[in-house]
């Protein structure tokens, strides 16, 4: 699966991913720990969505 995926850096250092079309979003210390992480919360969004 393909996911549009915005990434940006806020004010406070943090990089923020937002998955445009599901509306998750996760937050890391680096740009590649933040998409990591959204990854995660997609795969978790699936799998709740699944069961209903």
């Amino acid at each position: 699966m393909k996911f549009e995926v915005e990434v940006y850096q806020n004010e406070g250092g943090q990089w923020i991913a937002t998955a445009v079309e599901h509306d998750v979003t996760a937050k890391g210390m680096t740009e590649k720990e933040a998409l990591a992480r959204v990854v995660e919360a997609l795969a978790a969004h699936f799998k709740t969505s699944a069961k209903r």
